[in-house]
């Protein structure tokens, strides 16, 4: 608020979480434009401009597809930041070499796009959580400049 800067956010294994952490200070309308939960891959796409290659190289969670979520809500919301999340909250669908618990996070500023991958346990609302947590201590990091 200080700054006056904007910050958006593109959740999909989070579903809202970190929009919410925000919205539930009061006042977050100062400075959170919008918040989008784009579960599917179609709303990847169609919302924010996640390319459908990329999506089928490199998968859902992936580093691209955060870095791409992030970018699309600080370019549809035109926020100063945006923080952006994909992962496998479980309890199904994870892989050998994608187990349950894996999330990209990303942060796009005005100065980079930074990503961050994290194994956040196994248990599903853990995992909600501690992305979350993750999520919004990269934000802190690229606000502070590290």
């Amino acid at each position: 608020t200080e700054r006056r800067q904007t910050l958006a956010t593109a959740e999909s294994c989070t579903g809202g979480t970190i929009a919410a952490r925000f919205t539930a200070m009061p006042g977050a309308s100062a400075y959170f434009l919008c918040g989008v939960v784009s579960y599917s891959n179609a709303s990847k796409q169609t919302v924010l401009g996640v390319d459908p290659d990329t999506l089928t190289r490199y998968g859902a969670v992936s580093e691209q597809v955060a870095r791409q979520m992030a970018e699309g809500a600080r370019r549809i919301s035109g926020a100063d930041y945006a923080v952006a999340t994909t992962g496998i909250a479980g309890p199904a669908g994870g892989t050998a070499e994608k187990p349950v618990g894996t999330v990209w996070i990303a942060v796009a500023g005005p100065r980079r796009t930074v990503a961050l991958l994290k194994q956040c346990g196994s248990d599903r609302g853990q995992i909600i959580d501690r992305a979350g947590a993750f999520a919004l201590g990269l934000l802190r990091d690229e606000l502070n400049g590290k």
